[in-house]
């Protein structure tokens, strides 16, 4: 499955979860509940921005854009970030005003088995987008935000079953402890998603900063010190752009090599780099001249040695 066929699957299925957990939510009244479906619908916003996002890295490069589209994924990130965000500052505001007014939830049958389904649907979303995990930072977003939904649905799963079963065994209970209880869940699911979108923002904006990682860089040196004819390698600029990476490296040829022969060895580091970085590399060649030994000096032979100088001068003769 490609990338572009993977965001509109994800597209499908994020429709299908928001719109059973809104079903849900009004089964149930429970801000727990509404938490995770206006989490929901949010990564259904986030999937569209990640959807077109994909579409729009995958458009081939252009005049204006010489090195392709790819940083559209990486600001498709950002977006479904910052829109998780907003939606915590939402649900925090519904958790409070539960809380002030004391308002137990009713859970049904019928919104425990469609919270399952849902729980069912994203779990198989999951999975599908978790191939994609360091090729497609869209998609990687869109994966940690289904996961999240996975371990908040099955809290508030756990809540609805636990409201079926005091609403008819301990209704005092609920009344007591189910306003608490519901918007606690909400709470811990709003502080849990927001943390993983906090991390996942600071890493799309370090991309975007053209960060160059360590290991890609010396991955990079050691594959184009490798080609035959480099002499050496010395200086490797790496940038990473959505799935790929663009190179600028700096080697080192034989300086008696002809023009033609310098720029074949450069093509092959090129072509090698490509394959493993896949975005577009650029190689400068200069020659390379070996440090020159440094010439020991020998001491003056004795028999060269100038006559010393007399310490005292020669006496006058006796007029």
């Amino acid at each position: 499955m490609d990338k572009l066929r993977a965001a509109f699957t994800s597209l499908v299925a994020g429709i299908a979860v928001t719109l059973l957990k809104i079903v849900a939510w009004s089964q149930s009244f429970s801000v727990a509940v509404l938490a995770d479906a206006v989490h929901s619908a949010v990564d259904l916003l986030a999937v569209t921005i990640t959807y077109l996002a994909v579409k729009a890295s995958l458009k081939p490069p252009d005049r204006e854009h010489p090195y392709g589209h790819h940083k559209a994924e990486t600001l498709g990130g950002i977006g479904g970030s910052l829109a998780v965000m907003a939606s915590g500052a939402f649900i925090s505001y519904e958790a409070v005003m539960k809380l002030i007014h004391w308002e137990p939830f009713a859970p049904t049958a019928l919104g425990i088995a469609i919270v399952a389904l849902a729980i069912v649907i994203d779990f198989n979303r999951v999975l599908v987008l978790r191939r994609f995990r360091g090729v497609s930072r869209a998609l990687e977003a869109d994966a940690l935000h289904f996961s999240t939904d996975l371990a908040s649905s099955s809290a508030i799963l756990a809540v609805l079953i636990f409201g079926a079963f005091s609403a008819v065994y301990a209704p005092n209970l609920l009344m007591q402890w189910g306003p608490l209880i519901d918007a606690s869940i909400a709470f811990a699911i709003t502080i849990y998603f927001v943390k993983l979108s906090m991390e996942l923002l600071r890493a799309s904006v370090v991309e975007l900063l053209d960060y160059a990682p360590p290991d890609i860089v010396e991955r990079t040196k050691a594959k184009a010190g490798s080609v035959a004819g480099v002499q050496s390698v010395r200086a490797v600029k790496v940038r990473k752009s959505g799935s790929v990476y663009h190179a600028d490296v700096t080697i080192t040829v034989d300086e008696n090599l002809t023009v033609k022969e310098a720029h074949e060895i450069a093509d092959k580091v090129e072509k090698t780099l490509r394959e493993v970085l896949g975005g577009e590399v650029t190689v400068h060649v200069e020659p390379h001249k070996p440090t020159a030994k440094p010439v020991e000096k020998t001491p003056p032979s004795s028999a060269s040695r100038s006559p010393p100088e007399p310490s005292e001068p020669p006496s006058r003769s006796p007029q």
